[in-house]
């Protein structure tokens, strides 16, 4: 590889280089940016603004057939918060960094999370342009605020937008995992959030009395009830080791006691106690059975109980074949030797509010043999993957645009 910077490189960096961290993205260069990048590859660029000060951009590569389903290229723009004493390289430089094989680390916040997707989106699009190449179908970037700390005020927010529903989707490729080995992994499905609080009052009194009724004894038996299922799911998913425990996380319901209140004084007994769960619920199982689980254990001991978030819904992609952009996408994966394996991702992303649409969508990203660093200290990209990233994404979005 030669020390000289490929353009699409550039323009890389650039966009790593716009500070979009919570919790103050600079969310209006970032736009000004993705736009002017629109504007030069030819695509069509709109903004729409679902949260004032939040703007989605929205790029369009009109096909020669409009009227026909069209394909989705998903993108968030934000990134999570630096610990910026930790890492080596200063988090929004965007250093370009040679390393002893004759490659580059790019180091920057959102390089591997997920700004190398949406540059590589675009300078697919871009090379297609250049080449002449006329697309049957319309094809759609659109970059999203807000992914990281839930998308209620992007995509949750945008699909239910006349400009959304004007765009005739028919399917959406979105964010997938950069992995440590050769295969790659592209998400169908993924758990849901299923955040809760159980609330429990009871007597009170001078700390030194055996007072009964108290708001934790009511509160324990839930805990020890949920810590039971913690242990149980964790049980079946350590009978899986290494790369395949990876794979397996999502089929599995993770429960997690992230928030214990309760109490002003050691020896006041406190008429309030709470315990918050983060709780991610596989969606192989009934998700309204297992909530209905949660509030039967919470009336069972006498406790409130209350979902954060009760609009999460469990969201899946059926690997059918028989779907025509389902069976082009795999096929071009195959075509390209690329080794993958679908599996349920154990976070959420914003395609869990497409899913619902009736929109089929997998969460991809062809880059292997990279250190997972996502949301890491020192997270970085290897240059001749993301090169070699814009080439998959030729193919599939040619294949997958003309289908």
């Amino acid at each position: 590889m030669t020390l000289a910077e490929p353009e699409s490189v550039t323009r890389f960096r650039q966009f790593l280089q716009i500070n979009t961290m919570h919790p103050t993205p600079e969310y209006r260069k970032c736009a000004e940016f993705l736009i002017a990048q629109g504007n030069d590859i030819g695509m069509e660029a709109s903004v729409v603004e679902c949260v004032e000060g939040k703007p989605i951009v929205v790029l369009k590569l009109e096909g020669t057939e409009p009227s026909e389903k069209s394909i989705l290229l998903s993108c968030h723009t934000d990134v999570v918060p630096v610990f910026e004493e930790y890492w080596t390289h200063p988090p929004f430089a965007a250093d370009r960094v040679p390393t002893e094989d004759g490659d580059f680390r790019i180091y920057a916040r959102g390089s591997q999370d997920m700004k190398v997707t949406g540059s590589m989106y675009l300078e697919a699009i871009r090379k297609i342009k250049s080449s002449g190449l006329k697309l049957k179908r319309t094809v759609f970037i659109v970059f999203a605020p807000d992914e990281e700390i839930g998308g209620k005020d992007g995509v949750m927010k945008f699909v239910e937008t006349e400009e959304f529903r004007s765009m005739n989707v028919g399917f959406d490729v979105d964010e997938g995992p950069i992995r440590s080995l050769d295969k790659t992994l592209f998400f169908y499905s993924e758990r849901t959030i299923n955040q809760v609080v159980f609330t429990a009052h009871g007597n009170t009194g001078h700390g030194s009395q055996f007072i009964e009724g108290t708001a934790i004894e009511k509160l324990l038996p839930v805990i020890n009830e949920m810590m039971n299922l913690r242990k149980s799911e964790k049980t079946k998913l350590d009978v899986f080791q290494g790369d395949e425990r990876v794979i397996k996380l999502g089929e599995f319901t993770s429960v997690n006691l992230t928030i214990l209140k309760g109490g002003k004084q050691a020896n006041v007994v406190p008429s309030t106690f709470s315990a918050t769960f983060d709780i991610r619920v596989t969606p192989l199982i009934d998700l309204e059975e297992f909530r209905k689980f949660l509030t039967d254990l919470a009336e069972k001991n006498g406790v409130e109980f209350k979902i954060i978030h009760p609009e999460e819904k469990s969201t899946i992609t059926k690997i059918d074949r028989s779907n025509i952009f389902i069976s082009t996408f795999l096929n071009t994966l195959e075509s390209k030797k690329i080794d993958y394996v679908p599996i349920i991702s154990a976070g959420g992303t914003d395609a869990r509010y497409i899913r619902p649409k009736g929109i089929p969508a997998f969460g991809f990203n062809p880059i292997t043999n990279t250190p997972n660093l996502a949301h890491n200290h020192d997270e970085y990209i290897i240059e001749s993957k993301y090169l070699n990233g814009i080439d998959i994404y030729v193919d599939l979005v040619e294949n997958l645009a003309n289908c």
